[in-house]
């Protein structure tokens, strides 16, 4: 497994709301920024939406050497949702990675 730092993994979430982006009415279109909220709050992100992003996002991070779930029952059992935002969502791969390590 490969190690990535948190600014690559935050690159690839980045490089992959840009591409879920392309898919999407305008009107429908995510923030792409290092703060940007991804599902909930302010985010015109779907249920759908979301798990086609996780699925990107593991595509991408498997492409790079390093395998993870990111949909599973203890991330969708979370009080607080590691989806509602780009920081929130790279500290919950960072700890998969870890925890996987």
């Amino acid at each position: 497994m490969s190690v990535l730092t948190g600014t690559e993994i935050e690159q690839t979430v980045l490089d992959c709301m840009t591409r879920l982006n392309e898919l999407r009415e305008p009107q429908d279109r995510l923030a792409v920024a290092p703060d940007a909220p991804i599902f909930g709050g302010d985010s015109p992100l779907d249920s759908l939406g979301l798990v086609t992003l996780m699925m990107d996002i593991e595509d991408a991070l498997a492409e790079r050497g390093t395998e993870i779930s990111l949909s599973d029952a203890q991330a969708m059992s979370q009080r607080r949702s590691p989806y509602r935002d780009v920081p929130t969502l790279v500290g919950f791969i960072e700890e998969k990675l870890v925890a996987s390590g």
